[in-house]
């Protein structure tokens, strides 16, 4: 996956090591950096997590919900070990307290001598102990919180005040907007020949990280945290 279309996670930096557990796309980087990580390392292996991810969430399952179905893809290195591996997996989602229904497993369609487990996560706590979710891209993010909220990143990330986000968000124009979205069109009356317009679609888009940004950040003052980032 191209790193600019991948999600910034957003954090409270005054948790040493936030635990993100809250929504079942959370859930899958959860389970890679908790339980197949180490079992790679042990291995002897390595692999590169922005070409190649096991865990991933079933289409009928909105990925951003603390509970649905995530996707396991058995890597070919363990393959066989499918009971020692939901036993893994129970094991580190039950330490958070999430509950999880049988495991289904299935052939994969496009390697059939590949296993997918099914994973129904039917209960998760821990989502109401968690800041709300910000599902925004890399990419994206230059457009919000470079470009728009005038923050700079330092390799890679952002850094923030609570209360300054908020203030700053409250400033934003429709003027602002509409010049952070806009893209050259062709235009036969205009000297140069375009004239910059913009997308309706990355206004909605940018209204939407806003909104969700603002939440982050008041659910964070309510909760007296002062310092945020993303990365």
């Amino acid at each position: 996956m191209n790193k600019m279309l991948r999600k910034l996670t957003f954090t409270i930096t005054e948790q040493a090591n936030p635990l993100r557990t809250r929504s079942i796309m959370d859930l899958c980087d959860y389970l890679t950096d908790k339980m197949l990580v180490p079992r790679f390392a042990e291995s002897g292996a390595k692999w590169d997590h922005d070409f190649m991810t096991f865990f991933t969430f079933d289409n009928a399952s909105d990925p951003l919900q603390p509970t649905g179905t995530i996707r396991f893809h058995v890597p070919p290195l363990f393959a066989g070990c499918a009971a020692s591996l939901e036993s893994a997996i129970r094991e580190e989602l039950g330490k958070v307290g999430i509950q999880v229904g049988a495991f289904a497993p299935e052939k994969d369609p496009a390697d059939p001598g590949a296993t997918i487990l099914r994973i129904p996560i039917v209960n998760n706590p821990t989502a109401a102990l968690q800041p709300p979710e910000v599902n925004m891209s890399r990419m994206r993010g230059f457009v919000v919180l470079r470009d728009l909220l005038g923050y700079q990143p330092v390799n890679s990330r952002y850094e923030f005040a609570a209360e300054n986000l908020l203030q700053r968000i409250a400033s934003v124009t429709e003027e602002r907007i509409a010049a952070c979205t806009a893209s050259p069109v062709r235009d036969a009356q205009s000297p140069v020949g375009v004239r910059r317009l913009p997308s309706p679609i990355s206004v909605r888009a940018v209204h939407r990280c806003l909104d969700e940004v603002k939440q982050f950040a008041e659910w964070a003052v309510s909760h007296k945290y002062a310092r945020l980032a993303a990365y």
